[in-house]
């Protein structure tokens, strides 16, 4: 019982010296000149950024019934990209990226050694102003980012944040007030822009996948939403279920309702089927409104929203469960994205509302506080639909051009959605950045 307590202290005592070394590292580039890229030329550009990440999260209830132990660890993520303009209108982009952990606790979860891995975010080209400058194609792997996010943003659940970018082909159409964007989209399970030891058995995904992307991005034309999509997807097998074919359609409205206020409306429906029979179909539905006073101090902010994703009814054939496509990331809560485990990132069956403010006090400093309850239309673990209390905490500055930080705390009473109400849960980040 000794030996465990004394090996114990001495891993959190390596692993905070290894913290404490890493951040002095870090703050340390304070002390180096801030006014170059590493390489800027006529036509090659190469940049990079450093990130560490604290991480510790504390007795988080999952959709199993079970806990998520308790987690404390360091994450570091290096990145690299240039771009080479061969042309006016051919330029090829490249961004590479490898990501470690350090855990204090619960290290049989550390699968992300130093330096054990290289994953490309991005590997492309790009040619734009094709047929007198109405049409741009993208070809490779690139990210991808429309809306808040919350069916197109991340394309590789699996492999923490090293990469979110999508292999394809994307066509952009520029017509007067509007664009419309045609992507064609291949993803495998095990990625060959993934460059890693193979007996580590990480993959991107749980099975392989492919879709197709239509979306109208409308910039004057007052008869058309914001934005309209239409977007089909196939997962193959996962999850011990059969191929899913999906159909999604949807648009976004964001309008000034006057110069303080503004609101924001994403509306979606989705069907599909299974392979092996069986239908599927869902809704989303994502609404913000805002007020801000430009004039005061601070300038402060209110804001109100309501984030709805249907939930599935097991005592129906049909599948009712909203399926976020390629959204498997923290969206508006790196605490509730656990939660969701073992289909990490998997939202579905959430009734959210919550209530903030925003504050400015000054040009590189920001701070944000909600709070509301989260609910489910479907029965959890626990026999009810109330998965508890969020309050969520942000605080974001600016350390001249290079650096910037970002400390993130969320807090979870949980009700009786899950098997042990008025649990405490607790999730707090600091992320530091450097771009050099």
């Amino acid at each position: 019982m000794r030996n465990n307590k004394n090996t114990m202290m001495k891993n959190k005592s390596l692993f905070w010296r290894d913290l404490a070394l890493r951040l002095t590292l870090l703050l340390s580039s304070l002390c180096f000149p801030l006014y170059a890229d590493l390489y800027e030329g006529g036509r090659l550009n190469i940049d990079g950024d450093a990130r560490l990440k604290l991480i510790a999260i504390d007795e988080l209830p999952l959709e199993t019934g079970t806990k998520l132990p308790e987690l404390n660890y360091s994450e570091t993520i290096l990145g690299l990209w240039g771009t080479w303009q061969q042309s006016e209108n051919i330029r090829y982009k490249a961004w590479i990226k490898t990501e470690f952990r350090n855990f204090a606790t619960n290290k049989d979860a550390n699968r992300y050694r130093f330096v054990d891995e290289f994953i490309f975010h991005e590997l492309s080209v790009e040619y734009s102003n094709l047929f007198d400058g109405f049409v741009d194609i993208t070809v490779g792997r690139f990210p991808l980012y429309y809306g808040h996010g919350l069916l197109i943003l991340e394309s590789s659940p699996l492999d923490a944040e090293r990469s979110y970018g999508f292999n394809g082909i994307k066509t952009r159409f520029k017509f007067d007030g509007f664009n419309l964007d045609l992507i064609g989209i291949y993803l495998p399970d095990d990625d060959p822009l993934l460059i890693n030891d193979k007996h580590k058995k990480i993959k991107l995904l749980e099975s392989d996948e492919e879709g197709f992307v239509a979306y109208l991005t409308n910039k004057s034309q007052a008869w058309l939403p914001k934005d309209v999509y239409y977007i089909y997807k196939h997962e193959e097998p996962r999850f011990g279920k059969s191929d899913v074919y999906f159909h999604t359609l949807g648009f976004i409205v964001e309008e000034a309702l006057s110069d303080s206020f503004t609101a924001y409306w994403e509306l979606a429906g989705q069907s599909g089927h299974r392979s092996g029979g069986g239908d599927t179909k869902g809704w989303l539905s994502d609404i913000n409104f805002t007020y801000a006073w430009k004039d005061l101090a601070w300038r402060p902010e209110l804001f109100a929203s309501h984030y709805y994703l249907s939930g599935d009814d097991p005592s129906t054939q049909t599948e009712e469960g909203w399926h976020g496509l390629w959204s498997r990331w923290p969206q508006y809560s790196y605490l509730l994205v656990w939660s969701f485990i073992p289909k990490i990132g998997e939202w579905s069956n959430l009734n959210w509302s919550r209530v903030g403010a925003r504050f400015y006090p000054d040009p590189a400093s920001s701070f944000e506080i909600s709070f509301g309850p989260v609910k489910a239309p479907e029965k959890g673990p626990g026999g009810g639909h109330d998965r508890g209390d969020l309050l969520i905490m942000l605080y974001k500055h600016q350390f001249g051009e290079k650096l910037s930080v970002t400390v993130r705390t969320e807090f979870l009473e949980s009700g009786d959605y899950y098997p042990e109400a008025d649990n405490i849960s607790w999730e707090n980040r600091i992320d530091f950045k450097y771009s050099f």
